[in-house]
């Protein structure tokens, strides 16, 4: 496939989005789907803020621009971010109805153009209060507690609003872009101007296990935390122990893209035949310059006992 030529120029992912991913929180009714044709641009683009902010990336996906959509399918954009579900979604979807937008300013250019300006003010869900109430949203354990427990929870959330309790952010003022498309606003991203972030795999000294990316390259905003999967599997009749490490291709990129989670950091061990996946988590830079569309990670996994002694940055 030919690739699609970016603009010179490359935005970095708005600062309330990244707000709201590091919130790990905002939501959507189930009803509200079935309204989105009859919404006015702020409201589509409240609806999917409120997608990102309760990790609802299938709604959320369902609200972006087809030409973005074009660039990334829903099924890679699900893998590249981690979704709440169950008990912690429902959780987030009700702490979501607390979140205001106050608009600057709503301009519709033509009939299928519109830019929305406007400030959040958003739950702080790294306050101390919360992460208790929402036990740090750990999905797991969430899930486990008694339903009685989980409704318990929820009410003691509407009761911090309503007494004006309730530990918010106020973000800056930001204009978005959304455009019509078959009667319904969707929200512009800008993929085409993303980076390409490539992923290799390289087995060395002898390390008999078969080691690929899922993905061995994705679209990534600056500023924009995702995830990616290494299948690792091994071919030896042994259990086999061994510790990767990455490589930037380019060593003067290692400045503009930030590891922020990756199995390299701990050494590894699989039975005969056992297959696994190994995660990667990421984000590029914000000051990534425009000149540079590309970032080229190698991981090389080594057995344990050849694992090179200088660290690779």
């Amino acid at each position: 496939m030919k690739p699609t030529p970016r603009p010179h120029a490359r935005i970095a992912l708005k600062p309330l989005a990244t707000i709201l991913a590091a919130l790990l929180l905002f939501a959507l009714p189930a009803a509200a789907s079935a309204a989105f044709a009859a919404q006015p641009p702020e409201e589509t683009l409240e609806a999917y803020l409120r997608a990102i902010y309760a990790r609802d990336f299938a709604t959320a996906y369902e609200l972006i621009a087809q030409a973005d959509r074009e660039l990334k399918t829903k099924r890679d954009y699900l893998k590249e971010n981690s979704a709440f579900s169950g008990a912690a979604l429902n959780l987030t979807t009700l702490l979501a109805e607390f979140i205001r937008f106050e608009y600057s300013s709503i301009n519709i250019k033509g009939q299928n153009d519109a830019t929305v300006t406007f400030r959040a003010i958003v739950p702080d869900t790294n306050a101390p209060t919360l992460r208790i109430l929402l036990l740090g949203f750990d999905q797991q354990g969430l899930k486990a507690l008694p339903a009685g427990e989980r409704a318990a929870r929820g009410r003691q959330l509407r009761q911090l609003a309503t007494a004006d309790e309730l530990p918010l952010i106020t973000g800056g003022e930001e204009t978005w872009t959304l455009v019509r498309e078959h009667g319904e606003w969707r929200v512009v991203l800008g993929w085409a101007a993303a980076l390409e972030i490539h992923f290799d795999a390289q087995t060395l000294a002898g390390l008999p296990w078969s080691f690929a990316p899922l993905q061995p390259a994705l679209r990534a905003m600056p500023g924009e935390t995702l995830q990616t999967y290494y299948r690792v599997k091994n071919l030896a009749d042994t259990p086999v122990t061994g510790k990767a490490r990455h490589v930037f291709v380019t060593p003067e990129h290692a400045d503009y893209l930030d590891i922020i989670y990756c199995f390299c950091y701990l050494q590894q061990t699989l039975a005969p035949g056992e297959e696994k996946q190994f995660a990667v988590v990421f984000r590029p830079s914000y000051e990534t310059p425009d000149t540079i569309t590309d970032l080229y990670v190698r991981y090389e996994f080594y057995p344990l006992d050849a694992f090179p002694v200088e660290p690779s940055k």
